[in-house]
């Protein structure tokens, strides 16, 4: 079972954020808890979710909280204990959350690739510093026992489920196979940063992330632009699902409503408001069985034991 982090959580919003008058009004209802995935370090999602609630917070007529856990399998549990109503979190997570919980899919990133194109997927990526000598999948295939796999977490989609299914489309795993069985050793970062660090600091040979982490213009709120330049891409495989925004099971329809309408229109009046969390160009609205069907049969040609995840 994967060991969950403390949850790190105060309130965003202070008396210096009010005008007069509006404090009184958004104390009427209960504050809303959103958790955000610590894909990069926590501390530096937290000025911008931060931006996002208080953004939100008057659209809603309450007040919003930051949730930021310290590991993806803490954001599953603060969504299925009700420690948070609402998060922003990657597909595989979101399917747990719905196992456990019953959480419910409210809308789902558009991101844009480099080409510039709209899309509600993107590319999982193999990542090495840039004077590795390896070229391509063909020579990690070849040098897989001589490697150490940096994973971004065992519950990150890009970063563990679609490069795991790479490696049994691959013929280079089979099912349900542990990875150390192929690697030389296997570690795992905790978030899209951490694993990138780890990569560059040598203390792995490749890393597998999210293609925005290091390409695109909001790749610097991963890794700094001066040490971008000591990455490289070696493979991708394409197809992950955005990250849905969620909410927790048992949250009222009206309440959902509210939240998916106040989120719908943050993103069509301040798009770069959620481009500052993830990257993200704006939310919309998807059909939730749709969206999520390439993790679904990710997770199936893998045979990952997710039964054990976060429960």
């Amino acid at each position: 079972m994967v060991s969950v982090s403390a949850v790190s959580r105060r309130g965003v919003l202070g008396a210096a954020l009010w005008v007069a008058g509006a404090a009184p009004l958004l104390a009427r209802e209960a504050a809303l808890a959103f958790a955000f995935q610590p894909q990069k370090d926590p501390a530096s999602i937290r000025k911008a979710a931060d931006e996002v609630a208080a953004a939100l917070a008057p659209r809603l007529k309450r007040r919003v909280d930051v949730v930021v856990p310290l590991a993806y399998a803490a954001t599953v549990q603060a969504l299925v204990s009700g420690r948070a109503d609402v998060a922003w979190l990657s597909s595989l997570p979101f399917l747990l959350a719905r196992r456990d919980g019953g959480a419910r899919l409210l809308l789902a990133e558009v991101r844009r690739d480099t080409s510039g194109r709209a899309r509600t997927d993107y590319d999982s990526l193999f990542v090495v510093r840039a004077d590795s000598p390896l070229r391509d999948f063909a020579d990690l295939r070849r040098e897989a026992r001589r490697l150490r796999m940096v994973f971004t977490s065992p519950t990150s989609t890009s970063g563990y489920v679609f490069p795991y299914a790479r490696l049994v489309r691959e013929r280079m795993l089979k099912p349900g196979q542990p990875p150390e069985q192929l690697f030389a050793g296997v570690s795992y970062g905790g978030g899209y940063t951490q694993a990138l660090e780890q990569l560059l600091a040598g203390r792995g040979d490749v890393a597998a992330v999210s293609d925005y982490t290091v390409e695109g213009p909001k790749r610097g709120t991963y890794i700094d632009e001066a040490r971008q330049k000591g990455l490289r891409v070696i493979a991708r495989t394409p197809g992950v699902p955005t990250h849905p925004v969620a909410a927790r099971g048992g949250m009222a329809a009206g309440l959902r409503r509210e939240i998916r309408a106040a989120l719908l229109e943050l993103s069509a009046a301040s798009p770069a408001l959620l481009s500052d969390v993830y990257g993200a160009s704006g939310l919309v609205a998807v059909d939730e069985a749709k969206h999520v069907a390439a993790t679904v049969e990710a997770i199936r040609l893998t045979g990952l034991p997710i039964a054990g995840l976060v429960k």
